[in-house]
């Protein structure tokens, strides 16, 4: 994935170079409106997410998560406490936070490569805010409902060696935590910084693309189809301004739970140097965008 992630970033860096000599206002104009985007839908849905999920990983807070709800969640989806911290915090984070996080958790080696794969395939979610605020209309329950169900039937058919985890082992880890306050709330923030980076920088390449594509098909529904595949926020952002039916609706589905080539671009440096499998993770995504798609569709027919 690092090969074929570094030369489709060339290519897009050597289009955007060419691209930029001859559009140069239009680069303009649209890097204001990814600027937007991400200053009024995502800054403030991921980026307190960001710190705050690093800075209770790093002080041992999600010890304790994963001591409370270690039953249940062993019971229903045989995952390890945390495991189980990592799942529930996923369902209220967005992308990349919750692969940000993943990637955090096995660095600390509280969990091994199989187990960060496992999480990589049922922990993707779109955010609550972007959802419920960012997308609001009358179908947002629907399509939260579409987005996740998928996700709690994989996680009903894993199966992993029971592991607990006891108070005393869990409050250890708040009196001796990785890193003291400061510093883990340092690298929380420099940590989120360097994640939207990459979420900026991949949000810009697609929306030139999808500018340009725009000259050669003049199909207004089959661009923002288009640019739903490739970063699903400004995707999603468009179809939802279209009449909806339920076509579109559960494109959105699609879009939110397949997670678009920027968020699987961005997601792959963040795993940089993680021997993940790249093909495995795609599948799932895909499997999920589909299983959403087909869900919110029979949905809305029967209802």
């Amino acid at each position: 994935m690092k090969r074929y992630n570094y030369y489709f970033t060339l290519i897009l860096v050597i289009f955007m170079t060419v691209f930029a000599f001859f559009k140069m206002f239009t680069i303009v104009d649209l890097s204001k409106q990814v600027i937007t985007i991400v200053y009024t839908n995502l800054l403030p849905s991921l980026l307190p997410f960001m710190i705050l999920t690093s800075l209770c990983l790093n002080l041992g807070l999600l010890d304790i998560l994963g001591f409370i709800i270690q039953k249940p969640f062993y019971s229903l989806f045989h995952l390890t406490p945390m495991m189980s911290s990592l799942y529930f915090i996923s369902f209220f984070c967005g992308y990349p936070t919750n692969v940000k996080l993943i990637r955090e958790a096995y660095l600390l080696h509280y969990i091994n490569i199989n187990e960060l794969q496992h999480l990589l395939h049922i922990c993707s979610f779109a955010s609550l805010s972007f959802i419920f605020v960012s997308l609001k209309n009358k179908y947002s329950l629907i399509i939260y409902l579409s987005h996740i169900l998928p996700s709690l039937l994989f996680a009903l058919f894993y199966r992993h060696p029971k592991q607990t985890l006891s108070l005393h082992h869990a409050l250890k880890t708040i009196k001796e935590p990785h890193l003291n306050f400061v510093l883990a709330f340092k690298k929380s923030i420099i940590s989120s910084m360097y994640a939207f980076i990459f979420i900026l920088g991949y949000m810009l390449v697609f929306q030139f693309l999808s500018y340009f594509l725009g000259s050669f098909i003049h199909s207004t529904l089959t661009i923002e189809l288009l640019q739903g595949l490739m970063e699903f926020s400004s995707g999603c952002l468009r179809l939802v301004h279209q009449p909806l039916n339920p076509f579109l609706i559960s494109c959105i589905c699609f879009f939110l739970s397949f997670s678009s080539l920027s968020v699987m671009m961005q997601c792959d440096n963040l795993l940089e140097d993680i021997p993940y499998n790249h093909q495995s993770y795609f599948k799932f995504r895909l499997l999920h965008g589909i299983c959403s798609f087909l869900i919110c569709y029979g949905i809305l027919v029967i209802s």
